[in-house]
């Protein structure tokens, strides 16, 4: 069974600095230019792309400082953090981090993103925004699994010393109106 909870930030450093963040896939999204836009294709990545996210440092101190954290736990250990900001200004819910063990495809993320939206929606929200990667292939189907649309990207967003050349940002939306 999936529990999500709050984040006990002292208690639960350890283990989110712990929590396995890493991936490997062997598709990914190539963002191709056309005259009157752009399009996002699917395409085999050879080899196969291997890529983890560091919580260490000042990025869980980060997460731990949003507005809305929450973690997952499943068969006693933890499995997934979500993290959310709200931009008051414009309403947007940014679910600004999400990360789940490699326990996938069991309804982890599922469970921390549902609750991210009904967080959003309690705060007068009106969609939810979230940032991957071209790479992230797995990602980009989940979040299109729960209903985000593809709203944008930005080809400038990663340091190209710690990304890979093809890695462009892309950006997904989810009204909840």
């Amino acid at each position: 069974m999936i529990a999500v909870r709050p984040l006990r930030w002292t208690d639960d450093r350890a283990a989110l600095l712990a929590l396995d963040t890493s991936f490997t896939t062997d598709r990914i999204f190539r963002l191709e230019r056309t005259d009157n836009g752009v399009t996002l294709d699917e395409v085999a990545a050879e080899p196969p792309i291997y890529k983890s996210y560091s919580l260490a440092g000042a990025t869980a101190d980060v997460i731990a400082g949003h507005d809305w954290v929450q973690v997952a736990e499943y068969d006693d250990g933890f499995a997934g953090v979500a993290s959310m900001t709200i931009e008051t200004w414009n309403r947007r819910a940014v679910l600004q981090h999400l990360y789940v063990t490699q326990a996938r495809r069991i309804g982890v993320g599922r469970a921390l993103v549902t609750a991210a939206m009904e967080a959003a929606q309690d705060r007068n929200a009106r969609c939810v925004w979230v940032e991957t990667q071209t790479i992230n292939y797995g990602a980009v189907r989940f979040y299109r699994s729960m209903g985000f649309a593809w709203c944008g990207f930005d080809i400038s967003l990663y340091d190209p010393g710690d990304a890979g050349v093809d890695e462009v940002a892309l950006f997904f939306s989810r009204d909840l109106l």
